[in-house]
């Protein structure tokens, strides 16, 4: 049922602007907007796209001048948050909602214990001393091995496994021997993990994602991994054993995290970074090599092994020009 202008303000505690009795029915980007549709405007360098929208509302940051917008407005302080509850109020049908209850194909232990109103997809396994907290929802396909515990509200997507057996090897006479891994893995309340995803069990204590954490799609949590709380990770990281990466930090797409190092509170590791030692501050952390040209970065890449002999040359250049300036 369409949302009027003033019923979406009230129900967001937004002040807007325009005519109250507009009839809202979507929600679009500027680019694809029809009328009827809301949009959201989070910076003024935007501004622009709107002469070529059919949008008929914005949700506007109160930081951009409204003066000379030909649209209703809703003034909000954060924008894309503002959008993503208008979402679930315009269009409630169109959000994907798994289905409630238990699918007839899951295979689930009887020592299992499902809180009240979990809902379990269809042709998931669930081991043996499995918990998982109330309203929590696991997707199509998913695996939990046993002694796995889940708090409360999680959101597993499809195919997600948690407690899989973490990588323990021990070599012996070159081959490898498998060490037992007797661990588990803890979900904190309020976890999502996106499709696909795996986290290891702990050898001997267990793997911990603490409350609110949210991992994106093919990501690899290995055993004894201990992420914080409402720390946020991009698709296709991969955390190595025994890495303790701290709360309310945010990991880009590809990053790689090596195992048995630390990560303070509040860092933001920037996309396909490597992490190799320690972060003790809190902060924004890069590396690796910038996109450039094919022919520009076979040359770049053909003289790294020079940086050596160019930084030795440098070293010696500054000690003559020091002896020099002391004659």
């Amino acid at each position: 049922m369409p949302l009027t202008l003033r019923h979406l303000a009230e129900q967001l505690k937004l002040e807007f602007e325009g005519d109250a009795d507009l009839c809202l029915t979507g929600v679009a980007s500027l680019a694809n907007a029809r009328s009827g549709d809301l949009c959201f405007l989070q910076h003024e360098k935007y501004l622009r796209d709107i002469d070529g929208s059919d949008c008929s509302a914005l949700i506007l940051s109160d930081k951009i001048d409204s003066i000379e917008i030909d649209r209703a407005i809703l003034i909000s302080s954060n924008p894309q948050l503002s959008f993503a509850q208008a979402i679930a109020l315009v269009c409630p049908d169109r959000i994907n909602r798994m289905v409630m209850g238990i699918h007839p194909s899951a295979q689930i232990a009887e020592s299992v214990i499902l809180g009240e109103g979990v809902s379990v997809g269809a042709l998931c396994t669930i081991g043996e001393g499995v918990v998982i907290g109330a309203g929590s929802q696991i997707g199509a396909g998913c695996v939990i091995e046993d002694r796995v515990r889940i708090g409360d509200r999680c959101l597993l997507h499809a195919n997600v496994v948690i407690g899989s057996d973490g990588f323990g090897l021990v070599e012996d006479n070159q081959q490898w021997v498998k060490v037992p891994q007797i661990g588990s893995v803890v979900l904190g309340n309020d976890v999502e993990i996106g499709a696909n995803t795996t986290v290891d069990r702990g050898a001997l204590d267990d793997t911990v994602i603490e409350d609110g954490c949210k991992l994106d799609n093919l990501i690899q949590v290995a055993h004894n991994v201990r992420i914080g709380a409402h720390t946020a990770i991009a698709a296709c990281v991969g955390i190595a054993g025994s890495a303790i990466i701290g709360r309310n930090c945010k990991i880009g797409g590809a990053a790689v995290v090596l195992g048995h190092l630390s990560i303070v509170d509040n860092v933001m590791v920037t996309a396909m970074s490597l992490v190799t030692k320690d972060i003790k501050n809190p902060g924004v952390y890069s590396s690796g090599t910038p996109l450039m040209e094919n022919s520009e970065w076979h040359k770049n890449n053909a003289r790294y092994k020079s940086l050596d002999k160019l930084a030795r040359t440098v070293t010696r250049l500054d000690k003559l020009v020091a002896e020099s300036d002391n004659q």
